[in-house]
């Protein structure tokens, strides 16, 4: 089986990750990664629709030809170095990104607009929710919120405007997760949360 070496820059201005495309059906993955390390199984399902290869997981539609319906690297915040082995088949070239690169480090990479790049934040219990979509690609980051007292991030988002919220917390982040999408990713369970946004633009320009 042939091995492949995937670019992380390429994926986050693509959403393709190697020769691993969102667009693929189910017997495409398994012939391009071979099986996976397990699976969740759903007894409805004719097949397991949930894979993962290590950090990489994959949800497929649950009807024939059970399409791709997103896929993700999970467990980012501990990318480093150079090289990520995904699967045996699957190696992830960093190309000097890590788990510590910043929101505002991403937007200014230049493989994104940031005029067409949109920054979500929403607050769940002591949480603040954080992500960039932009194309196909959606990076979800975790956000150190130590700095606010306990029950009080609600607050917090309600009375801060978003050039308080951007310097409070760029540098207090970590990547999460990242998925990629058939279609443009958008802000995650739209309309439970009160998500906020703003483009990628006015995120650098609040740091400048």
């Amino acid at each position: 089986m042939k091995k492949h070496l995937a670019s992380f820059r390429d994926f986050l201005a693509t959403g393709t990750l190697g020769a691993l495309s969102p667009g693929m059906k189910l017997i495409d993955v398994a012939e391009l990664l071979g099986p996976p390390d397990g699976w969740n199984v759903d007894e409805a399902a004719p097949v397991p629709l949930y894979w993962f290869f290590g950090k990489l997981e994959i949800s497929f539609e649950s009807v024939a030809p059970y399409q791709i319906n997103w896929f993700q690297i999970e467990g980012a915040a501990h990318l480093k170095g150079k090289l990520e082995p995904l699967t045996d088949q699957l190696k992830l070239s960093l190309d000097g990104f890590s788990g510590k690169t910043k929101p505002s480090e991403f937007l200014s990479a230049g493989f994104w607009d940031p005029n067409s790049t949109t920054v979500y934040y929403a607050g769940l219990s002591d949480d603040i929710l954080l992500n960039i979509c932009a194309g196909r690609t959606q990076i979800h980051f975790q956000v150190d919120t130590s700095f606010i007292g306990d029950g009080e991030v609600i607050k917090y988002l309600e009375q801060s405007k978003p050039a308080r919220l951007v310097r409070d917390i760029d540098s207090r982040t970590r990547v999460d997760s990242i998925y990629s999408y058939p279609q443009p990713a958008t802000e995650e369970v739209p309309g439970v949360f009160n998500w906020r946004s703003i483009t990628g633009r006015d995120y650098l320009d609040i740091l400048r």
